[in-house]
């Protein structure tokens, strides 16, 4: 597509106004003082060297550089890494897998464990090693850090870090992407070699220091989940042979949140209610009017269900079809003459799919399978259903056709439920419910164009009429994969879904967020919203879908904290008449 030279005559003007981001965080650290230096930093960026450790692997004997006063009062001056999240205080060759132990940690010798549970570094990530000076107030150290590694066989991508001090403290540091999926995951430190347990719930000495008196062993043990995800904790001597466990203060995490939904906007819709929260939506009806450009006009109704007659009925707990409707049915991306109906609350808008969907409503599904609307998306049963019960289809005329769900009850044989889909020959249809629950399934209603992997995001339907899209996969900007905006690194951002066409994008930086989005409608962006205050604005390459966006963060501790606002918008000829798309928010948090 050609940019015409009206569009390359705007896009000359708005560049020549655009402020270079990278320079206003320059200026921004260099105007912050400094409030003065904590004995070590909450994470050590300088990460050393990769231990290139595989799958349950141990760097044997690593020097120190200094004395380490360990648990007990057991001193080392060299330490052995396991891949699995701990050190031994000496020369051991043991990976300690596959789980974290409390009984090995006792029998053993000493080991501090920062995470001790299965990780794999073959299928991801590393683990580093790194040694430093005293350097002021801050003693020698030697810091260890499992970076991006996956949980056994390749769960997630745990970040943690364990930093050792001459003066016998440590400090164990998590970021927010730790986590443990399927393994017990030990974290304390023990002299070993018959030592005394004493079981601390970590995350409560956020609120009260724990003092360990004469022992100095400290430990617990987290089975299939993980509390500690976005802290630091310090252990500290406390002079009585034992430490003083507390969450070190004053350290920001980096973190990135997504927030809006870029444009176009896509023409499927839906509200998902989860399994606590029960459908609102009895004895009522919402009606979908094609608006003319793609999409539809949604207008709730109240108390509306219409009959049914028995015309066609199924009592079984499939998908059954085809049904043949007295009319071609259109709708965005497709028309059928036949469905095929669901017994679990949905119909497919073609016929050949023997596919239920059980057994409970999810978004993903429902905007990647082929087309279809749900009145009532959940494991419904219609065996147990009572006598005069059941699934039941018919046509009114040639321009009415009923797909009624009544009195069919959620399995294995809860509640009875009766809703309802009106498809009319004007490309027009209804969702109607009588009385519906979902009691212990995840229950999802709406239409999907299908085939696409935009999610539009759940909505409130019974809050009042509403527009869908018009149609078109929406901008989106996500952080990309294990990149987040930690202080002295680069941060990496991706834009993805970029409409064919698309000329160059723009990045949009800004200290105020607008969460709800101001509509762009009134400037010619129909379905578009503003995320982010236009106080700085970059023009870059559209390179391919995805398209990186590199943001420096600068090494400036002050800087930790500050949040940035940001979305990306590309000069599409086309597509809206101001021919600009936008995306989805990104609320960008600096810090470890």
């Amino acid at each position: 597509m050609v940019c015409s030279a009206a569009h390359l005559t705007a896009a000359r003007s708005t560049m020549s106004k655009l402020l270079p981001f990278a320079a206003t965080l320059a200026a921004l650290s260099a105007a912050v003082t400094a409030q003065g230096a904590v004995s070590a930093p909450c994470f050590e960026p300088a990460l050393g060297t990769n231990l290139n450790l595989t799958d349950d692997s141990v760097a044997v004997g690593l020097p120190l550089g200094f004395t380490f006063p360990g648990p007990g009062g057991g001193a080392v001056t060299a330490i052995s890494v396991s891949s699995n999240g701990f050190v031994w205080l000496g020369t051991n060759a043991d990976s300690g897998c596959c789980n974290g132990d409390n009984a090995k940690l006792l029998a053993q010798m000493p080991r501090i464990a920062p995470m001790w549970m299965d990780l794999n570094p073959s299928a991801g990530g590393a683990v580093w090693f790194n040694t430093q000076p005293a350097i002021g107030s801050t003693p020698a150290s030697a810091v260890v850090t499992w970076a991006g590694v996956p949980e056994f066989p390749a769960q997630g991508a745990q970040t943690f870090q364990l930093q050792l001090f001459a003066d016998g403290s440590a400090i164990v540091f998590y970021d927010p992407n730790t986590t443990n999926f399927s393994h017990v995951a030990l974290v304390g430190l023990s002299q070993g070699n018959g030592a005394t347990g004493n079981f601390v719930d970590i995350s409560q000495t956020a609120f009260s220091p724990h003092d360990s008196g004469t022992n100095p062993t400290i430990f617990e043990e987290l089975f299939f989940g993980f509390d500690l995800t976005t802290s630091a904790w310090t252990f500290v001597p406390n002079g009585n042979g034992g430490y003083v466990l507390t969450q070190k203060a004053n350290c920001p995490f980096a973190s990135v949140t997504s927030f809006g939904q870029g444009c176009p906007k896509p023409v499927t819709t839906y509200e998902l209610f989860d399994s606590v929260s029960l459908i609102d939506l009895s004895n009522t009806a919402i009606e979908f009017l094609p608006n003319g450009s793609g999409g539809y006009v949604a207008t709730p109704l109240a108390g509306f269900f219409n009959g049914y007659t028995n015309f066609q009925a199924f009592f079984d707990d499939d998908s059954q079809g085809p049904f043949n409707l007295p009319f071609t049915f259109s709708y965005p991306g497709g028309s059928t003459s036949a469905i095929d109906i669901s017994s679990n609350g949905f119909i497919w808008l073609q016929s050949g799919n023997p596919n239920s969907r059980c057994c409970n409503g999810n978004s993903f599904d429902f905007v990647n399978d082929p087309a279809s609307i749900a009145v009532l998306w959940q494991d419904l049963y219609p065996p147990g259903a009572a006598a005069g019960s059941g699934i039941f289809f018919d046509v009114v005329g040639t321009t009415e056709a009923h797909i009624t769900w009544v009195n069919v009850p959620e399995y294995p044989g809860q509640g009875a439920n009766t809703c309802q889909i009106t498809l009319r020959s004007n490309g027009s249809f209804r969702l109607s419910w009588g009385n519906v629950a979902n009691l212990t399934h995840d229950c999802l209603v709406g239409f999907s164009q299908g085939n696409t992997s935009a999610d539009p995001g759940s909505i409130d339907f019974s809050a009042g009429t509403f527009l869908t899209g018009s149609g078109g996969t929406p901008l989106r900007l996500t952080p990309q994969a294990l990149s987040r905006p930690a202080l002295g690194s680069t941060f990496t951002m991706e834009v993805d879904q970029i409409t064919a066409g698309s000329l160059f994008g723009i990045m949009v930086f800004g200290q105020t967020a607008f969460p709800n989005g101001v509509d762009l409608t009134p400037i010619g962006m129909p379905d578009c919203q503003l995320y982010a205050s236009l106080d700085n604005l970059l023009s870059f390459p559209l390179t391919g879908t995805p398209t990186p966006f590199l943001l420096p963060i600068p090494a400036t501790a002050s800087l930790a904290g500050f949040i940035l606002e940001a979305q990306a918008a590309t000069l599409t000829p086309g597509s809206t008449p101001l021919n600009l798309l936008s995306s989805n928010g990104l609320e960008i948090t600096l810090g470890l």
